[in-house]
């Protein structure tokens, strides 16, 4: 997932990918928000590919144990301090994508401030060995969430200064989905069609719904229940089109 971002003209103006692409490239602290299902983790964990990602889902629940490990018993009966995704990226100069962030809870903010903190101020204790873990040069933090940063408290968005809106699905993604899919869901996953706005997750779980039950209507009034007539009528449309082109390709 590279892009020629170093090659563009300082008067053109970057895609809402292309400035997240030139931030991770140059950043190891990077915000990306705004519409959900245009694939921000998806970004986070590979884009530039890193050699190693950990993914850590914020939730309301979440404890320290999420972050930075806790002790568990393992099948002898003997009690050993398991570490947490960020300490494990901490120690291998990985990734460590954190989403939906702004759904952290207030009783582990402050160990997550310190998680994402710069390197050269975070420092961690092993509780059984006293050692002194601090981040690897090459460790990166690529946090995500729906919505705006200032819903974030004011230190984490403190330590997150290089934040990037993307509203627009990722062109992996698109990509990804089968050609009949594909118009629909470029028309229908940017936010200025003037329609319904729909996830990239739909239209992924609408290709396999379709796929397993071979009934285009059913499916689109269970994924798209609010437009279902108009969407299957397209989407005959683009079936229709896409058998003639295969067809086409079988009598040459």
């Amino acid at each position: 997932m590279t892009t020629e971002t170093t090659k563009v003209k300082p008067q053109e103006a970057l895609t809402d990918w292309q400035r997240a692409q030139f931030a991770v490239d140059h950043s190891n602290r990077v915000l990306l928000y705004g519409l959900p299902g245009t694939g921000k983790t998806y970004f986070g964990l590979n884009a530039g590919k890193t050699k190693q990602a950990y993914r850590l889902i914020c939730t309301e629940e979440m404890t320290d144990a999420d972050l930075i490990g806790c002790y568990k018993q393992n099948s002898q009966g003997t009690w050993s301090y398991a570490e947490g995704v960020g300490i494990k990226a901490w120690r291998e100069g990985a990734r460590l994508v954190v989403d939906e962030i702004n759904r952290m809870n207030g009783d582990v903010e402050s160990r997550m401030m310190a998680l994402i903190d710069s390197t050269r101020s975070s420092s961690w204790q092993h509780p059984d060995t006293g050692e002194i873990v601090t981040p690897h040069k090459d460790f990166s933090v690529v946090a995500t969430m729906n919505g705006e940063p200032e819903d974030l408290a004011p230190a984490i968005l403190d330590r997150l200064i290089v934040r990037c809106q993307v509203n627009t699905p990722h062109p992996d993604a698109l990509v990804s989905l089968p050609d009949y899919l594909r118009p629909l869901a470029i028309k229908m996953t940017c936010p200025s069609q003037g329609i319904d706005r729909q996830s990239l997750r739909s239209f992924v779980e609408f290709h396999s719904m379709y796929q397993a039950s071979g009934n285009l209507d059913y499916t689109a009034q269970v994924i798209f229940p609010s437009n279902h007539k108009d969407i299957t009528a397209l989407l005959k449309v683009e079936t229709q089109k896409a058998t003639l082109e295969v067809a086409r390709e079988i009598l040459k």
